[in-house]
């Protein structure tokens, strides 16, 4: 299919162009995927089908996209509640290519003046309040293309978007909030309470530890087997550069992206080839190899366009494995083989020493603070429940009790690292109460909530206009995140052993 902005706005001549790149991308899936597309490998089932690392791969690209461009509403519900991003990628991957199939069978197709318009509206893409074509141009030539996303793949990350709001507003329509909902969520969000706080310094506590050169060498022998120095890796590395561009100056074609993107898709195909020599291949495609010095994961390099992820591309390869594929980023292509590995070692006593006095210090500081506010916690309720305010009952523990302006979630003059905490801790507590001991950044922190005050009937309905959207998102979220957890169990979704022919979070 014609890019739908393309056609609108370009000439037939230029468009038929774009038809024949976006048709070598389909083919072979943009850099990285070539070998990919020979694979008789399944990463898993769909549908009692199976599902091949290409397909999986397009889908899971995607995600990155989203990312970049703010598309949050499409990725938190796909991506479910993962507690990694290598997990968001995986749910994302696989809710997409579900969602395909529960939309066709809803009978849900976004047409292509939809797409266009949902292009348009897309914030990135926005100057001014108005769509602005260049920024599209921009980010096709400088970020999608170099990831493998062509405006074919775009348009259908688009549609995907398109399908999920149609479910999202079908389920929206049975999601009104009730009179008690609404009462609920008031008291959540602007009834106001009183309370007060006891704080115990961390610097305070932990001028008072002292740790001993025992002390060290005791945990030393302890936790030896575990305090080593971070693996660090070299790698040979052939760059593929993106065309520069001056402020203000003409954007590069897509048709010159391509072909970069199939220079390094090509030559990250021919290094795999058996018996290939990397050097002499980069020079094959006028590239010169060069070594970086020995890194740690996640590092900035700059012979890595000082990119972490590319950094954390390295450790994963292997001596058996040692070439990556065509790794993309805004700067350029990045092809690396695994040169020199420098396995973790071993600490010498003097060399852990002082990573074990700040260890020790840390752990002890916490276990005094702890202790500290449990023990002023047990004299304060018992000073409570002899009648004393409390203020008076931490006079009497020789503690220091602030107490605080009425405030809500919506509106509070707490002040410091740990307003917040001691913000949200009362909220939740019953009145008369005293939290359980808080961590914040500055130590330990103890929470009596005094009351909480009576709520005005007439500003729960002038709040009316502000929760009802608010409930109605949730329950709407809620809801369909069930629905993509039973479609997940209806396509029975069982996912191959082998995560190797799956790709790894960008």
């Amino acid at each position: 299919m014609v890019n739908v902005i393309r056609r609108f706005q370009q000439p037939l001549l230029i468009a038929l162009t774009v038809v024949v790149i976006i048709a070598f991308v389909i083919l072979y899936g943009g850099p990285g995927a070539r070998l990919d597309g020979l694979s008789k490998e399944s990463v898993g089932k769909l549908y009692s089908r199976d599902v091949s690392p290409l397909e999986y791969r397009n889908a899971a690209k995607q995600f990155d996209v989203c990312r970049m461009l703010g598309m949050f509403d499409v990725i938190i519900p796909m991506a479910q509640n993962s507690r990694t991003m290598q997990d968001a990628v995986d749910h994302y991957a696989w809710n997409t290519l579900i969602l395909r199939k529960e939309a066709a069978a809803l009978g849900i197709h976004p047409t292509e003046n939809e797409i266009a318009e949902a292009i348009r509206r897309l914030p990135a893409f926005q100057k001014d309040g108005h769509y602005d074509h260049s920024r599209y141009e921009m980010a096709m030539q400088t970020a999608l293309l170099p990831r493998g996303i062509s405006p074919t793949q775009f348009e259908e990350i688009i549609r995907d978007s398109l399908r999920l709001q149609a479910i999202r507003d079908a389920i929206a329509a049975s999601s009104t909030p009730s009179k008690d909902e609404l009462t609920t969520a008031y008291r959540r969000q602007y009834q106001k309470v009183e309370a007060s706080a006891v704080r115990f310094s961390r610097e305070e506590v932990s001028k008072s530890i002292t740790v001993s050169e025992d002390d060290l060498k005791q945990t030393f022998e302890a936790r030896k087997e575990n305090l080593k120095t971070s693996e660090k890796r070299k790698v040979d590395v052939a760059f593929i550069a993106m065309p520069k561009v001056e402020k203000d100056g003409p954007r590069p074609e897509p048709e010159a992206i391509q072909k970069l993107a199939d220079k390094a898709s090509d030559l990250a195909a021919a290094v795999q080839e058996p018996g290939a020599n990397f050097e002499e291949a980069a020079k094959r495609f006028e590239l010169e190899v060069k070594t970086t010095a020995a890194f740690e994961a996640g590092d900035r390099l700059e012979e890595l366009g000082n990119e972490p992820r590319i950094s954390l591309a390295a450790f994963k390869l292997t001596q058996e494995k040692p070439f990556s594929e065509a790794l993309g980023s805004s700067k350029g292509y990045f092809i690396l083989r695994l040169k020199e590995v420098e396995e973790a070692k071993p600490l010498t006593f003097e060399e852990a020493k002082a990573r074990l006095q700040e260890s020790i210090l840390k752990d002890r500081t916490r276990e005094t603070l702890t202790l500290k506010a449990s023990e002023a916690r047990k004299k304060l309720e018992e000073s409570l429940k002899a009648g004393k305010s409390f203020a008076d009952a931490a006079t009497e523990a020789a503690l220091k009790a602030e107490a605080f302006e009425a405030f809500s979630r919506s509106e509070s003059k707490i002040t410091g690292a740990d307003a917040t905490l001691i913000q949200n801790s009362a909220l939740d507590l019953e009145e008369g109460k005293i939290s359980s001991p808080l961590e914040s950044a500055d130590g330990m922190v103890l929470v009596y909530l005094s009351k909480r005050l009576p709520i005005d009937p007439e500003d729960v309905e002038k709040q009316k206009a502000v929760l009802s959207p608010m409930l109605e998102t949730q329950r709407t979220d809620g809801l369909l995140g069930e629905w993509i957890e039973r479609r997940r169990l209806s396509a029975g979704l069982t996912q191959s052993a082998n995560s190797e022919s799956r790709p790894t979070a960008p």
